[in-house]
């Protein structure tokens, strides 16, 4: 399942020389939120590293799997209704073995929600280097 418009959508997107920075908006009407905690909606820490996956597939223009899950720190729960909307910028992006290696930082104005480190691999039908 994406999760890029349908649990939130894309609001701005950025690159710079080392990072892809965008702006997330979450529909807190999103049927996940109504069984992750109802009357305290939670995003999931597997959506957000979904999320990362799919903005770094965005990114490079590929499909990639999930290898690895290097080191997940979740610090702020995401509340759709308090933090609607939130940046999750894309960094350290290196080539490992057949794919790659980047860590997510996710943070709004004044919270930081999660740093998160993966390993995304190359699916085998896209034949891309």
């Amino acid at each position: 399942m994406k999760l890029i418009d349908d649990l939130c959508t894309i609001e701005s997107e950025s690159r710079g020389d080392d990072r892809h920075d965008f702006l997330l908006s979450l529909d807190k009407n999103h049927f996940i939120y109504r069984t992750h905690f109802p009357g305290n909606p939670v995003t999931p820490g597997a959506c957000i590293i979904q999320l990362c996956k799919e903005l770094m597939e965005r990114h490079l223009g590929t499909p990639l799997i999930l290898k690895k899950v290097v080191n997940a720190k979740f610090l702020s729960i995401i509340n759709p209704v308090v933090s609607p909307s939130f940046q999750l910028t894309l960094s350290g992006i290196a080539p490992v073995d057949g794919g790659y290696k980047f860590t997510a930082l996710v943070y709004g104005e004044t919270t930081s929600f999660a740093k998160i480190s993966l390993i995304l691999q190359k699916t085998a039908s896209t034949g891309k280097e």
